[in-house]
């Protein structure tokens, strides 16, 4: 087990900090929690650092630095003997704020045996609104749970963890992407529950060829259309999807009919007690098509921000007229 005494910035997406509050409260390695910002939280380590490598729900992960060189390298020194770095065993690091960049580098060189790697970085040390953070490589998403085969309209990881927790994924759960893509919405439901079924489906093959190499053989996937999907009725328990919008996928003409179909469908594969988490920035459209329809209804909602996009996701589940 290894001790550290660091106090970490972990960051996450806007409008997702309640979310990682809760999963980070409830592992007993960390305790003093808190948000410093919209996207960031705060907390210390308390023993191995296996639970915080397994939260998916922040993108990185820093060491709080204090301000001045002295203070900075002995709390360095501190984490590589019994902290955070002493886990991970950094070599390469670089530095990437302006401020006294050759004098920093001259002097983590010479008192940690570190070497200054720019573009193949273990610690990067940067300045940020609140002080010097030292950004862990190894902590990072990527490097924690795999680098994703993407296309470019491809959900973000972060994105997909979100939607996952709004559909309250249980054991055993049969779980459906009618717009399945790489896969990463699938690989999400995977890693919060290992027992749920899960099946996509995408209408381009070359979504399919990539998410089969991004979920190997845990995950069931089909190419085909959402409209259409080959599924009996009743046979999913939830459906997670980021539905075409924007620029880069589909088009408002074409939603206004594909919308009110995914609809249809949706209500005919879902299971009585079902619930769906519908992704989209074609917000009145889809609000338009769920009235209309009648057979599902809206129990909550969550605006995203990222990537310049704010997309809503909508929790649906059945009227008491559909389960009639």
């Amino acid at each position: 087990m290894s001790r550290t005494s660091d106090r970490l910035v972990l960051r996450t997406l806007d409008e997702a900090v309640d979310l990682l509050l809760q999963d980070l409260r409830s592992l007993p390695s960390l305790h003093s929690i808190r948000q410093t910002s919209a996207i960031t939280v705060e907390c210390a380590v308390d023993g191995s650092i296996d639970e915080l490598t397994a939260c998916p729900l922040y993108s990185t992960a820093a060491i709080v630095l204090p301000d001045g060189t002295t203070g900075l390298l002995r709390q360095l020194e501190q984490s590589m003997e019994y902290g955070v770095l002493a886990t991970l065993r950094p070599s390469g690091f670089r530095v990437s704020a302006d401020e006294g960049r050759p004098d920093l580098i001259a002097a983590v060189e010479h008192h940690l045996g570190w070497v200054n790697r720019p573009g193949d970085w273990d610690v990067n040390l940067t300045r940020t609104g609140g002080g010097w953070v030292a950004e862990v490589g190894p902590l990072s998403w990527m490097r924690r749970f795999g680098r994703l085969e993407r296309l470019p309209w491809s959900t973000t990881p972060l994105v997909a963890e979100v939607l996952v927790r709004l559909a309250k994924v249980h054991k055993d759960h049969r779980v459906l992407d009618p717009f399945c893509g790489t896969g990463t919405i699938l690989l999400a439901v995977r890693r919060r529950e290992p027992t749920a079924w899960i099946v996509g489906a995408d209408h381009d093959p070359r979504a399919i060829v990539i998410a089969k190499r991004n979920t190997g053989r845990s995950a069931h996937l089909t190419q085909g259309k959402a409209e259409a999907l080959p599924l009996p009725p009743g046979s999913v328990d939830r459906i997670v999807t980021n539905l075409p919008f924007g620029k880069l996928v589909g088009s408002h003409r074409a939603n206004r009919t594909l919308y009110p179909a995914v609809l249809s469908e949706i209500d005919r594969v879902l299971a009585i007690d079902g619930r769906a988490v519908l992704l989209t920035e074609d917000k009145r459209l889809l609000r338009e098509a769920i009235d209309h329809q009648k057979a599902l209804k809206v129990i909550r909602q969550r605006l995203l921000r990222y990537n310049g996009a704010t997309p809503t996701a909508y929790v649906l589940t059945r009227t008491r007229r559909a389960l009639r």
